[in-house]
């Protein structure tokens, strides 16, 4: 089983490489067409897509079984990040960039259904946190190479790295899973499983726990490129430079958090984490220096909280379903596209209300908060 694990690390490491890579461009990609201000609502749109297809995917997950989709969905992905590298036309970037949000939500499913099949609940948070751990070891290297193509930087060519290392991830999940063992997985329709999720106490307050990091992570994926590029006139090895610091906390975090949770529980480091989270994003409101180092700092401190948020809710959810439970994770899962679908929408009102770009994160640091108090609802009982 512990083999087994390996290659879902390494499966997730790679996934997360090409996403991270296209991550923090795709906002201003997308800008170049649209307008800055509804790059957001191109994102509405995937994700209204991506709650759809979470919402069929364990129907069609039980047809084909885990190895044929994961194979299926990656391979699709691939193909989306090839033909963004050279499309010109606003409208096929829009259809494009749907089929890539949904291919990403259902690569996400894809590979915590199968972490969930070899973890055992003992050992839930110290497996989702090294999992955690080493797609976010992607991430770092990924906005690490921005500085690698320096003034020669190019959309496309971040396109096509990704379509490379996608490409990859196929041939890795092709030749190591094809033995995923399939649980006996409930037969629910779609009406049933929802109902049960969220009348589940648990499963509700994890859904809202991940959501509103998942509003977190929207706004400032979206946003703190274009206001850091167009509005503060920062470069993109700069950026690259920021971001590499920024995304620190989700090499060292996750890991230790999750071995102490495990004995402990999640709720004291769940209302650490959005605490941090919130105060860092709201001194952002107050930054008006073109400065590297203070962005960097203040950034890294919100990912503390980020990362600590990120892997409690996580290793909370999880020990609260069972591996034939996938229709659950589909559910959990679809906190992120809700998310961005809420936030861009919430954002284009904003930014229309009130007088500068930089309101965002006062308004979304405040709305934080509120997860200290969820947070804390979290009894002992229930952990």
């Amino acid at each position: 089983m512990q083999h087994n694990r390996k290659i879902i690390y390494l499966a997730g490491f790679l996934y997360s490489l090409p996403v991270a890579l296209a991550a923090y461009i795709n906002s201003s990609f997308i800008s170049s067409f649209t307008g800055e201000k509804l790059a957001g609502i191109v994102y509405a749109l995937g994700s209204f897509f991506s709650i759809i297809a979470l919402l069929i995917v364990p129907k069609i997950w039980r047809v084909l079984g885990g190895y044929k989709f994961i194979l299926l969905v990656s391979f699709v992905f691939a193909m989306i990040f090839e033909a963004l590298a050279f499309v010109h036309n606003t409208w096929l970037v829009v259809v494009l960039f749907i089929v890539f949000l949904s291919a990403n939500t259902l690569l996400i499913f894809s590979l915590d259904e199968i972490l969930k099949i070899f973890s055992e609940d003992k050992l839930t948070g110290k497996i989702r946190g090294t999992y955690i751990v080493l797609s976010n070891l992607a991430w770092i290297l990924a906005v690490l190479s921005f500085g690698i193509f320096g003034r020669n930087f190019d959309f496309r060519h971040i396109y096509l790295a990704s379509f490379a290392i996608m490409l990859l991830f196929f041939l890795v999940s092709f030749f190591n899973l094809k033995k995923i063992p399939d649980p006996n997985y409930d037969k629910k329709n779609i009406t049933n499983y929802v109902g049960e999720f969220f009348r589940n106490k648990n499963l509700l307050r994890a859904y809202g726990l991940t959501f509103l990091l998942q509003c977190f992570y929207c706004a400032m994926v979206i946003y703190t490129p274009i206001y850091l590029s167009a509005h503060l006139g920062f470069s993109w090895e700069q950026i690259g430079l920021i971001f590499t610091i920024m995304l620190l906390p989700f090499l060292f975090v996750p890991i230790k958090l999750g071995k102490y949770a495990d004995i402990v529980g999640e709720r004291k480091i769940l209302m650490f984490g959005f605490a941090i989270t919130a105060l860092a994003t709201i001194s952002l409101f107050f930054i008006t220096r073109h400065t590297v180092l203070v962005w960097a700092l203040v950034l890294f401190l919100t990912r503390i909280g980020a990362s600590a948020v990120e892997s409690m809710s996580d290793a909370y959810f999880f020990k609260h379903i069972r591996p034939e439970n996938e229709e659950f994770v589909g559910v959990y899962r679809s906190a992120s596209p809700v998310a961005y679908i809420v936030a861009p929408l919430a954002a284009l009102a904003i930014f229309y209300l009130v007088p500068s770009f930089k309101f965002i994160f006062l308004i979304l640091g405040t709305l934080m908060l509120y997860g200290v108090y969820l947070s804390s609802t979290i009894e002992k009982g229930d952990i």
